[in-house]
């Protein structure tokens, strides 16, 4: 009985545990990206990506020269503020496809005085950086 209880406990521990931590997949980074359950989906190169901001519909652009890679991100609100809650859609595309989420609910978890924004969205583990232009 004593062994079940411990291993009860142990399967319920495991569960709770979120492997994408958004310390260790999305605070560290200094690029504009996107991350999506740990991995990285786009990074922005200057030398290669464009990135675009229209301030009034709250729509966030990164797009390699090419166009075949590229994210963005919309945003029900001006994100600002460490702790602000927004909803957002979000898409991106992959080597072979191209991903959408719409109605996601985002915090803003960092800004920095430049105008950078790291907001996480925990249940999807999607992890932006973003920039003010």
């Amino acid at each position: 009985m004593k062994r079940l209880f411990i291993l009860f406990i142990a399967v319920i521990a495991a569960a709770g545990c979120c492997r994408f931590d958004l310390d260790e997949v999305l605070l560290p980074r200094e690029d504009i990206s996107l991350t999506h359950k740990g991995k990285l989906i786009m990074s922005y190169d200057p030398l290669t990506c464009q990135m675009s901001h229209d301030h009034d519909s709250n729509m966030y652009r990164i797009y390699d020269d090419t166009i075949s890679d590229w994210f963005t991100v919309r945003c029900s609100q001006a994100p600002h503020s460490t702790g602000q809650e927004i909803t957002a859609d979000v898409s991106w595309t992959t080597p072979d496809d191209t991903k959408s989420e719409n109605g996601l609910k985002f915090t803003v978890e960092k800004t920095s005085p430049d105008g950078t924004i790291w907001m996480w969205n925990k249940s999807k583990s999607i992890g932006i950086v973003i920039k003010n232009l």
